[in-house]
């Protein structure tokens, strides 16, 4: 199973965790709870796709980066670390590039 195909899941169940809260503010955040959970569905369709943009892969990793808005709102560690970790292995330098 490749790292794409280990994430989707995962980011789906990532939407179900952020859905849940419902639309609340998260703090330090220019996003609501409920809209970063359609976000992950909608990246979860589009990497089954091949079509997620680097934009999006870039936005993607920074909610799960520690301390932003996964662990500010969910805050699920396990679930976090485990998208963090396979989004650091996929878009980490592209993340990080200027």
């Amino acid at each position: 199973m490749t790292d794409v195909e280990k994430l989707i899941p995962l980011l789906v169940k990532a939407s179900e965790r952020f859905k849940a809260l419902g639309h609340v503010d998260i703090w330090d955040s220019d996003h609501y709870a409920d809209e970063l959970g359609i976000f992950c569905l909608n990246a979860s369709e589009k990497l089954a796709h091949g079509t997620l943009s680097s934009e999006e892969k870039k936005k993607l990793y920074f909610i799960f980066a520690p301390t932003c808005e996964w662990d500010d709102s969910v805050g699920d560690v396990e679930l976090g670390n485990a998208i963090f970790e396979i989004l650091t292995v996929l878009y980490r330098d592209m993340a990080l590039a200027k």
